[in-house]
C-alpha cells in the first residue's frame, strides 16, 4: 500500500488507473501506426503529475515499445532513409537550439503544429509525392526533425509525414518509424539520465506501466496485421492532424 501511495503521489491511487488507461490507448496507437504515444501520454499524464515526473518515464516506455515492436518490423525498415535522416538531424539539432534561444518558443511551436496539420490534410487529400523520396529528401527531413526537435521539442511529425507521404508504403512507414523513435528516445532517455531525472519514483511508475504498455503495443501490432494498409495511412495522417491540434490547444492554453 505504501508503494501505491508513493507512485500515485498527491493525485491519489485513482491516478494510477487513469495513467494505465492513458498509456494503454497511447501505445495501442504506437503498435498500430508506429507513432503518437509520447504526445498522448505526456498530455494525459501531465494532468495528474508534474511533467518533470512524466516525460522521463515516457522516454523509457517508448524505448521499450520500440524494442518489443522492432523484431516484427525489422525486415520492412528503410534503413537507408533512416541513416540520412539521422545524419541531417545531427547537423540541424544545434541550429534548432540556437533558434530556441533567439525566438519565442511558444509562438514557434504553434506555427509548426499548424503547418503539420496542413501538411497532413494535404496528403489526405491526395496532394503530395507519388514516388518514394530519395536520400536528399531523407536528409532534408532529418534537418527538419533536428531543427524542430531542438527548437520546440516536436521533431517527430516531419518523420511521420515523410514516411507516410506516398500511398502503398504503409508497412515500411510504420516499421521505419519504430526504428526512428528507438534511436531518438534512446538519446532522450540518456540525456534525462545524465541530468538526474530518474529516481525511485520513476522506476516504480515505469515498472507499473510497462506491462500495460507492452500488452497495448502488441494489441495494436496485431490489429495492424489484419487491416487494409490503406486504412493505416489514413489513420496515421488523421492521427497526426489530431495530435497537432492537441499541441495547438496546449500551446494556446499556456
Amino acid at each position: 500500500m505504501e508503494i501505491v501511495t508513493f507512485m500515485a503521489g498527491e493525485a491519489g491511487p485513482a491516478a494510477l488507473w487513469f495513467a494505465a488507461f492513458a498509456v494503454a490507448l497511447a501505445f495501442f496507437l504506437r503498435g498500430f501506426a508506429g507513432f503518437g504515444a509520447s504526445l498522448l501520454s505526456v498530455s494525459a499524464l501531465s494532468l495528474i503529475w508534474p511533467p518533470v515526473e512524466v516525460v522521463p518515464v515516457i522516454f523509457l516506455l517508448e524505448v521499450l515499445a520500440s524494442a518489443v515492436l522492432l523484431p516484427g518490423a525489422f525486415a520492412h525498415v528503410n534503413w537507408r532513409a533512416l541513416f540520412w535522416m539521422f545524419a541531417g538531424m545531427v547537423v540541424a539539432t544545434p541550429l534548432g537550439l540556437a533558434l530556441l534561444m533567439a525566438l519565442p518558443a511558444a509562438a514557434m511551436a504553434l506555427v509548426i503544429q499548424a503547418g503539420v496539420a496542413c501538411a497532413a490534410l494535404a496528403l489526405l487529400a491526395g496532394i503530395g509525392p507519388k514516388h518514394a523520396p530519395g536520400k536528399a529528401a531523407s536528409a532534408a527531413t532529418g534537418l527538419a526533425v533536428g531543427g524542430l526537435n531542438g527548437a520546440a521539442a516536436i521533431g517527430g511529425p516531419p518523420a511521420v509525414l515523410f514516411f507516410f507521404s506516398v500511398p502503398g508504403r504503409e508497412e515500411m512507414a510504420r516499421a521505419s518509424l519504430i526504428g526512428f523513435f528507438l534511436g531518438t528516445d534512446l538519446v532522450a532517455a540518456g540525456f534525462a539520465a545524465w541530468n538526474g531525472l530518474y529516481g525511485s519514483l520513476e522506476a516504480w511508475r515505469f515498472a507499473f506501466l510497462a506491462p500495460v504498455m507492452v500488452a497495448a503495443a502488441f494489441a495494436g501490432a496485431h490489429v495492424f496485421t489484419r487491416v487494409d494498409k490503406a486504412l493505416v495511412r489514413k489513420v496515421a495522417l488523421i492521427g497526426l492532424c489530431l495530435l497537432a491540434l492537441v499541441g495547438l490547444m496546449r500551446g494556446l492554453m499556456t
